[in-house]
């Protein structure tokens, strides 16, 4: 095919163009989705680090590059570890607003120290009829099954 300098000017000008379009349809195609995503909230926030993490009269801290607990519960580096990750990582549903729900007068607090927090996070797990209610760090309410549960806590 022979084409002006001109000629292939123009091609390389429309084929840019479309390469734009597609991106930008499959962008929100794939963004579009994402409302699913950001419905889930997360329990601790963006990429935090978690140094250090106490409930019920037990700590898990870190110590150099290792984790230990306060008091000892016999678990391993790995279960240390994977409870960590799983705080630092876990998103949950949130519970409706316009739903109130009783008795969360009496609940567990989860206490976290960030490495990019100066103040300790806070959070309160209250038990309910069909599951757990966890309030995060930005006070809203949501809604873990006790399969998560017992992910995020040492047994």
């Amino acid at each position: 095919m022979q084409l002006s300098r001109r000629g292939w000017n123009n091609v390389l000008i429309f084929a840019i163009l479309a390469m734009m379009l597609i991106f930008q349809y499959s962008g929100k195609k794939i963004g579009g989705g994402g409302d699913a995503v950001s419905y889930y909230q997360t329990a601790l926030p963006q990429n935090a680090i978690v140094l250090s993490m106490q409930f019920d009269n037990i700590q898990i801290q870190r110590v150099g590059s290792q984790l230990a607990t306060k008091p000892e519960l016999g678990l391993s580096q790995p279960q240390l570890q994977q409870i960590i990750k799983a705080w630092e990582t876990a998103t949950f549903k949130p519970v409706a607003e316009g739903v109130v729900i009783a008795n969360l007068a009496y609940g567990i607090n989860i206490s976290f120290e960030l490495a990019n927090l100066a103040e300790p996070v806070t959070l309160i797990l209250y038990q309910i009829n069909n599951g757990y209610l966890l309030q995060n760090w930005q006070r809203q309410l949501l809604h873990i099954d006790e399969s998560e549960l017992h992910v995020l806590l040492p047994r």
